[in-house]
C-alpha cells in the first residue's frame, strides 16, 4: 500500500496544535500553583518552584530582628534624615517598635538636637534592609523578583509614609517607590521610578483609591520585577507598569519610613494628630522564577 506524505503532514498539524495548547495550559497551571504555594508556605516551596525567599517577616517575635533591619539610613549618626527633602523629622530607633505582630513607625513631637547640627521638632521611625555605616553589604537585597508589604497608613496633613527600594551600592539612584502617600490625600497612591541616569525621565503614577482610601484598614503594595519590566500592584492588582532599558539590573534593598513635612507634603497643621503611626503587618521579598 502506498502512502501520501502530504496527507500525513496534514494529519500531524492538528496534533501539534493540540500539544502546543496543552503545553501552554500546563505552564499556566504550574505557575498559578507555584504562586499560590509561595503565598501559603513560602519557605517550603522554594526548592520546588525555583523561587528563593530572602525575607518572610511577620514581626511576631516582639522585637526587631537586627540581622535583617536597620533603624536608619546607612549614613546613620545617632539618627538621620533626608536633608535634601527639607523634612521636619529626625529618625530615631526608639520610634520603631514591634508589638502584637506589627511593626510600628511612629512620629511624635519631640525636640531633638541632632548630630547634623540642626534641631528637629519631630522624631519618627524608619527601617531598611540596606547597608550600615560600618558595613557596605545590604542585609537583604534582591535583583529581580517580588516584594509585597501589608500596611496601614496614617492620615493627616504633612504626614508622608513611604515604601521604596534603593541600590545596595549606597548610591541614591535608581529608586523604585512602591508607595508614597500624602497624609492630606489618603485616597491617592503615588508611585515613582527614578532611573540611574539623571538625564532620563522619572515617570510617576497617581492611583485613585476608592473611599475610605489607604488610611483605613489594611492594604498591600507590591512589585514584580523582571529584566526590563516593573509591575506595581495595589491589593494584589497591577496598577502600573514600567518597561525599558532604564529598569534596574542591580541589587536593591527595602526602605519603609514615616516622614513628616518637607517640600512634598508641606508641614503638619493643627488638625494633624500626633503621635501618628505607620503600621506594617508583613514583608515578603523573593528572587528567582
Amino acid at each position: 500500500m502506498t502512502s501520501d506524505p502530504s496527507r500525513a503532514r496534514r494529519r500531524r498539524w492538528p496534533l501539534l496544535l493540540v500539544l502546543a495548547v496543552l503545553a501552554t495550559v500546563l505552564a499556566t497551571v504550574v505557575a498559578t500553583v507555584a504562586v499560590r504555594q509561595l503565598r501559603e508556605d513560602p519557605v517550603a516551596t522554594t526548592a520546588s518552584t525555583g523561587i528563593r525567599v530572602v525575607l518572610d517577616e511577620n514581626f511576631d517575635s516582639g522585637t526587631l530582628d537586627a540581622s535583617r533591619w536597620n533603624t536608619c539610613h546607612w549614613w546613620n549618626k545617632e539618627g538621620c534624615t533626608i536633608a535634601s527633602n527639607n523634612e521636619l523629622e529626625w529618625y530615631r530607633p526608639e520610634q520603631v517598635t514591634v508589638a502584637d505582630g506589627t511593626l510600628r513607625l511612629t512620629a511624635a513631637p519631640n525636640r531633638f538636637d541632632a548630630s547634623d547640627g540642626n534641631s528637629y521638632d519631630v522624631t519618627s521611625g524608619m527601617v531598611t534592609t540596606g547597608p550600615t555605616p560600618d558595613d557596605d553589604n545590604a542585609k537583604v537585597a534582591i535583583t529581580y523578583g517580588s516584594v509585597e508589604v501589608r500596611f496601614k497608613a496614617p492620615a493627616g496633613r504633612g504626614l508622608w509614609p513611604a515604601i521604596w527600594l534603593l541600590p545596595a551600592s549606597k548610591e541614591s539612584r535608581p529608586e523604585i517607590d512602591l508607595l508614597e502617600m500624602i497624609g492630606q490625600k489618603p485616597n491617592e497612591l503615588i508611585l515613582h521610578f527614578h532611573p540611574e541616569d539623571r538625564d532620563a525621565d522619572s515617570p510617576s503614577k497617581r492611583v485613585q483609591v476608592a473611599h475610605p482610601g489607604l488610611a483605613e484598614g489594611w492594604h498591600t503594595v507590591g512589585l514584580d520585577w523582571t529584566p526590563g519590566k516593573l509591575v506595581y500592584t495595589l491589593d494584589g492588582k497591577p496598577v502600573w507598569t514600567v518597561t525599558g532599558k532604564q529598569v534596574p539590573s542591580e541589587p536593591m534593598y527595602l526602605v519603609m519610613n514615616l516622614a513628616v513635612g518637607g517640600a512634598y507634603p508641606g508641614p503638619p497643621d493643627a488638625k494633624t494628630e500626633f503621635p501618628a503611626t505607620f503600621e506594617i503587618d508583613y514583608v515578603r521579598m523573593s528572587t528567582g522564577s
